[in-house]
């Protein structure tokens, strides 16, 4: 399986960077003048799609090109396929408040989601995109081999952009890994539109997972965008939730805690970085062992099989020195506290993938994960690469947790983190509701020249579905809505339940969901205490000021 790289956002790119090193030469302007190859380690192949044009091009050291430059490796700007001012881009801020040129400057999980809804959704837009390519011929065809789609200009040029550098289009990457933080940002919001055009195109079992750095705790970690931890924890759980529960959509969520990395690492996160790109080169790297080349399709099937969801992989890694029989050193380093790269429960996994680089054997690997967690033989898949240097060793537990109604007590489980995290999210809800609606934003400043930048000023139709989405149809939370769900969540994980994560959300409805399916698909309409207890007169009075609820 040969993996496409795709960064997204800030993090996704540096973290990218890593991956797509020039292994020939160090010097972009002597490739060129020699007119040779640019070749990443392993032959890998990526892109970085970015937001904010101003990050994209002035980011240090200039390691990516633009895209529609010819420049490789490169960086892509999706929202420059609706130019500014244009009627679609005119018509989408007056209707909806939403300004889908200045992504750069807003930083929150939903705001893509609901971009992305609206063009998904809205007839009268989707009618607008169609006249405005006929009149117009929007900006980015020419990356995109004018291939640009009249329904979702932005996320399909996403796609687009990314598409000939896989076997869908005219590339060799039988599959994607998208690289994402978790809690960073608007990034996160174009993986599962790009899924979607995947899927569309009938490739149920082409292998797309996400790679996900999970914000650490704390209010100073993102000094770029100098965002509370709840505030953090708020995108990050919005942005796993959407992924979790696309049962159409990624073949696995891999998750990284960054609290983690900085125990190992502090604020070098240059070397975390690079310890990153390590740890995923038992999957990524290429020179498969002879006749051992994994199908890209049954490790889709497999990352899959049994679920009506993607799944969370939790990964364990370990390195050592060249030794014989080095199978049982690698597994008990990996199961480790220092080999896991998020508190799990191993035992409690159904599956696992394992990734290995050197001369080891996978008959042993197989057996002695399963002596150490008690997966069965069956459900373990070894795959092995030829390396140089140490042995090494990548383990993908799948769904690690569960089974336990005391595990969310206990420190280092996988519980206990998105038990937190879920708590740090509803508290921000709950204290500051009026974010929800980007209200009361005057002093957010453009990063490049510390000038006031124009206030988000959504219109009541978006309003009311942003309302509809966090606190349900009539403001409460105790039927349906964000906050609903992210309460039964943490009651399924309090309970051992898996998965915690099962109905989908959207902002804008699309026409075709019958109201009776609509309240189906957003749960049951019964509370319980823990629901109550976060649904506070605060909230209810702030929505009423906003003239989001009537008062009685």
């Amino acid at each position: 399986m040969k993996l496409c790289i795709v960064g997204i956002g800030g993090a996704g790119g540096k973290i990218t960077k890593e991956f797509l090193g020039n292994e020939d030469l160090d010097s972009k302007l002597l490739s060129r003048i020699t007119e040779a190859e640019y070749l990443s380690p392993g032959k890998i192949k990526g892109i970085w799609l970015e937001a904010d044009k101003n990050d994209a091009k002035n980011v240090k050291p200039h390691f990516f090109g633009d895209m529609m430059e010819g420049c490789y490796p490169c960086y892509y700007i999706p929202h420059d396929a609706v130019d500014d001012g244009c009627a679609v881009h005119v018509a989408v801020r007056e209707k909806y408040g939403y300004d889908v040129k200045r992504q750069g400057f807003v930083r929150d999980a939903q705001y893509l989601k609901a971009i992305f809804e609206i063009f998904d959704t809205d007839k009268e837009i989707q009618s607008l995109v169609d006249q405005t390519m006929k009149n117009e011929s929007m900006g980015g065809t020419e990356a995109n081999n004018g291939a640009l789609s009249a329904s979702n200009p932005i996320f399909d040029n996403a796609w687009n952009s990314i598409r000939d550098f896989t076997t869908l289009g005219e590339g060799e990457c039988d599959g994607i890994l998208f690289v994402v933080s978790f809690g960073g940002g608007t990034g996160t919001g174009f993986i599962n539109p790009i899924i979607n055009n995947i899927r569309e195109m009938g490739k149920a079992e082409y292998p797309v997972f996400t790679l996900g750095i999970l914000t650490e705790p704390g209010d100073y970690a993102d000094k770029a965008q100098f965002s509370k931890s709840a505030r953090r924890n708020l995108a990050a759980i919005s942005a796993i939730y959407d992924l979790l529960t696309n049962g159409n959509g990624a073949n696995g969520v891999i998750i990284v805690d960054n609290e983690t990395l900085l125990e190992r690492y502090g604020n070098d996160y240059i070397s975390a970085n690079k310890f990153i790109h390590e740890m995923m080169q038992p999957l990524v790297a290429a020179r498969d062992y002879p006749e051992e080349v994994p199908p890209a399709q049954a490790v889709a099937h497999h990352a899959l099989k049994g679920l009506s969801k993607p799944p969370i992989f939790v990964p364990l890694f370990a390195s050592l020195p060249r030794s014989s029989n080095p199978e049982e050193g690698l597994i008990k380093k990996a199961l480790s506290e220092e080999g896991r790269l998020f508190g799990c429960t191993p035992d409690k996994a159904d599956f696992a993938f394992v990734f290995c680089r050197g001369f080891i054997d996978s008959d042993k690997i197989r057996a002695i994960l399963s002596r150490e967690t008690g997966i069965p033989p069956e459900n373990i898949w070894p795959a092995r690469k030829m390396g140089e240097g140490n042995n090494e060793i990548l383990i993908l537990l799948r769904n690690p947790y569960g089974g336990d109604a005391n595990a969310y007590k206990k420190v280092g489980t996988l519980e206990n983190r998105f038990c937190m995290v879920i708590a740090q999210a509803l508290q921000y809800i709950k204290e500051h509701p009026e974010d929800l609606f980007y209200e009361g934003k005057q002093e957010e400043k453009d990063k490049k020249d510390d000038k006031p930048v124009e206030q988000v000023k959504l219109t009541a139709l978006s309003k009311k579905a942003l309302k509809t989405f966090f606190f349900g149809a009539d403001g409460s939370s105790q039927t349906s809505g964000l906050v609903f769900e992210l309460n039964k969540a943490r009651k399924r994980i309090k309970d051992g339940e898996k998965p915690f994560f099962i109905n989908p959300l959207r902002i804008f409805q699309k026409e075709s969901i019958a109201s009776d399916d609509l309240k189906k698909s957003q749960g049951p309409t019964k509370s319980d205490d823990e629901i109550a207890s976060i649904v506070d007169a605060k909230i209810i009075e702030k929505l009423t000021e906003m003239g989001l609820i009537k008062r009685l």
